[in-house]
């Protein structure tokens, strides 16, 4: 499939929020997220520095979301290592879910995105307070 943001469809190919989400849904969605991620003022920098091959990290990421919520089992790596980056704050984890959030409603739908956006919530949660980056859950709760 090719990685051309502007050949994306704008929603997902099933609008219905009672369906289940496919792969192929998750594959767009990642590209959409990273789209708007790029934009970010905190996140756009990190990114452009540490990916090196669009295509390779967005299959990375549609397996990771697959495995996490289709029990794909089709994800294997070290998402703690990957996140231990010099200059991390609660709020870069912060608009990483407000951005993941809008991506995921408008994809999937409000109930078909309910589990992304709380799967998204704990993972940031726990991905900050290991790599020692304390608040992010009561930040988040604040931007509910």
């Amino acid at each position: 499939m090719p990685n051309n943001p502007t050949h994306l469809p704008l929603t997902a190919s099933d609008p219905s929020e009672h369906s289940p989400v496919t792969t192929d849904e998750i594959r767009v969605m990642v590209e959409r997220f990273y789209e708007h991620a790029r934009d970010d003022e905190l996140l756009g920098p990190i990114f452009a520095q540490r990916v090196q091959d669009w295509d390779t990290h967005y299959d990375t990421m549609t397996r990771f979301w697959s495995s996490a919520v289709l029990r794909a089992g089709t994800y294997s790596g070290r998402p703690i290592e990957k996140h231990r980056i010099e200059g991390l704050t609660t709020q870069h984890f912060v608009n990483w879910v407000e951005r993941f959030t809008h991506v995921v409603e408008h994809e999937f739908g409000p109930e078909r995105a309910e589990v992304f956006i709380e799967l998204s919530k704990r993972m940031a949660a726990s991905i900050a307070m290991r790599i020692g980056i304390a608040g992010v859950d009561q930040a988040l709760a604040k931007s509910a």
